[in-house]
């Protein structure tokens, strides 16, 4: 019944048209605040490959976009109340001081596998001679941070720059700068009348009901509607921005922070946004797009800035990127499938507390990129940081290829004993994961197939997959049938009823809906994703990780990674927006205390 009510009330409120919310700001007080940096003298190394680096003391980040000169970059995040104006900011740099280098400066380490990319990279900044061009730039966003929302800014200072044509770095031990912003006369306040909203097809709403029950149960206070409703109340240009403009109204009008949306992406779409890095574009599916809703000066933020249909626009649509909500999805493609993932909810959240094999975690990885990048073993590499920052937790599982345990049998049961979390790193398509022996080229894997192999009941981990694909959710026949060792079954098009574009569950999804165990949540991308610890695939893992000491929710531990990557690595708005999780993000991480 309270279900009902809650839908019968929002299509009341909603018959009446939009209801606009405004930040207001026209007069509130004017602050200015200023900052000085100072640096030691840089110290250059060399470098047995014939490069040289350059270190200060005071910095430990440094760029890295492909190509380019490996600096020293100094970040600083400041924080400001929702509403907050950034009027400008100033700098000036004390003397700035030029060094000859003996030999090229280290350059970064090229995206793979795509590899014709950054020479065009090369070209055009190279052409501008100084790099960085400026010492300080800066970026703004409005955001979550401690459940409440914030304006972020993001200052990153440059100490040295490099002139490619004189081989020379120009160095300023000082940068003193001015923030001149205006604080909102009133501070916007939100209500706090929901946590959780609930977004789905009406086909799905009673079998939905339980988990609405439980959450209230956990003072999760849950609002639930359906897309039919979203649809028919609401203007926007198609059906994802609709569901857009529907989650700020809650927002503003509930107060909402988690919203989970339940339905694949053909009963609940999906935005494409049309997203490149370096170079290489691609149209890729992202459920970011409704989370982030606001843009620094508290505006809707469209994803579509030129108007021309094209969302995600990268250098052409601004988009600050910084969730607004905590979001995830439940992909589910039938009343069955929402069964027995409320189920798997359900009980993990009722019943995980305090058991031991939740302390346990899976370490997977190999040699990525044998053939391309420099000696190691990046997934095994990965796994390591990893496992140092999840260092409360019991490695009860390190299949490496290395070790010659990556194979199906040893990577089910390891799954089947329970652990909390699963650490995969290394390559992904839509339907499975594999990775290589040192040095080798046969690739190990463990497809989508042999989840059928899982019986770990409730003892359900949460998965990160450092991988390309695994998330796709529009997977067809057509993109199994185009590997390599599948191509042959294309004969089958030739039979009356194969249709080459029949629906697939991607692998990420796969372990989420498998009713005898797999997982309680996946973390995956939806299409090519690129490896690193800088940057990519492996450095939103490692951020994912890092928040689990700071979050109770998987929202949370999402959210926060994706703060950190969007802040760390500001160029790439690819792969933040390809890594999806498939699972509620309202979730609490280890279950409720009995």
């Amino acid at each position: 019944m309270r279900r009902l009510l809650i839908i019968i009330a929002a299509c009341m409120l909603f018959s009446t048209g939009f209801v606009s919310f405004h930040i207001e700001n026209t007069s509130g007080e004017k602050i200015e605040l200023s900052d000085s940096l100072m640096f030691s003298h840089p110290e250059i190394i060399e470098h047995g490959d014939g490069c040289v680096t350059v270190e200060i003391r005071e910095v430990s980040s440094y760029t890295s976009t492909p190509g380019l000169p490996v600096l020293p970059v100094y970040k600083k995040t400041y924080t400001f109340p929702f509403g907050t104006k950034i009027l400008d900011i100033t700098y000036t740099c004390s003397t700035v001081q030029k060094i000859k280098l003996s030999k090229d400066i280290l350059l970064a380490a090229e995206p793979k596998p795509v590899s014709k990319i950054v020479s065009k990279i090369k070209m055009e900044k190279r052409e501008k001679n100084l790099y960085p061009e400026k010492h300080l730039v800066w970026k703004e966003g409005a955001g979550l941070k401690n459940d409440k929302h914030v304006v972020f800014l993001t200052v990153y200072c440059y100490p040295v720059q490099y002139s490619f044509k004189e081989k020379s770095i120009y160095f300023t031990p000082n940068v003193k700068f001015q923030i001149k912003y205006q604080i909102p006369k009133k501070q916007t306040g939100f209500p706090d009348e929901y946590d959780l909203l609930v977004i789905a097809p009406s086909k799905f709403s009673q079998a939905l009901q339980p988990l609405i029950d439980h959450k209230e149960s956990h003072g999760i206070r849950t609002l639930f509607m359906t897309t039919e409703n979203i649809y028919s109340s609401y203007d926007g240009r198609d059906e994802p921005e609709k569901i857009k403009y529907f989650i700020k109204y809650a927002i503003e009008n509930y107060g909402v922070k988690y919203v989970l949306l339940v339905g694949s992406i053909y009963y609940l779409p999906i935005r494409t946004s049309y997203s490149s890095i370096w170079h290489f574009e691609e149209d890729l599916l992202t459920d970011l797009y409704y989370a982030d809703i606001y843009d620094a000066n508290g505006s809707f933020c469209n994803w579509d800035s030129n108007g021309n249909n094209k969302f995600g626009e990268t250098d052409v649509d601004e988009m600050d990127l910084y969730p607004d909500v905590y979001i995830g999805r439940l992909a589910c493609d039938s009343v069955e499938e929402v069964q027995v993932v409320v189920d798997k909810i359900i009980h993990y959240e009722n019943e995980t507390y305090g058991q031991e094999w939740f302390k346990k975690m899976i370490f997977i990885g190999g040699d990525t990129f044998p053939r391309f990048w420099s000696p190691g073993n990046e997934g095994e590499e990965i796994n390591k940081i990893i496992m140092n920052i999840m260092c409360d937790f019991e490695p009860s599982a390190i299949i490496w290829t290395s070790k010659h345990n990556f194979n199906r049998r040893t990577i089910s049961n390891a799954i089947n004993q329970g652990a909390g979390f699963v650490d995969y790193s290394g390559h992904g398509f839509e339907h499975g994961i594999g990775t290589y022996p040192p040095h080798g080229r046969v690739l190990r894997t463990y497809l989508t197939p042999y989840i059928k192999d899982l019986v770990n009941g409730y003892k359900l981990p949460i998965i990160f997959f450092d991988a390309c694909l695994t998330a796709k959710l529009d997977f067809v026949l057509d993109d199994l049938l185009s590997y390599k060792g599948y191509r042959v079954f294309k004969i089958l098009y030739l039979l009356p009823g194969i249709d080459k574009n029949m629906k697939l569950p991607c692998f990420a999804w796969c372990f989420v809906k498998h009713s005898n165990g797999g997982a309680i949540a996946t973390i995956g991308a939806t299409r090519t994703a690129y490896g690193g610890i800088e940057r990519g695939a492996g450095k939103i893992s490692i951020e994912f990780f890092k928040s689990y000491n700071n979050s109770e929710t998987l929202g949370q531990m999402m959210l926060q990674a994706q703060n950190a990557y969007i802040t760390d690595v500001p160029y790439d708005a690819f792969t933040v927006e390809e890594f999806i999780l498939l699972g509620d993000p309202s979730l609490r991480v280890g279950g409720y205390p009995s």
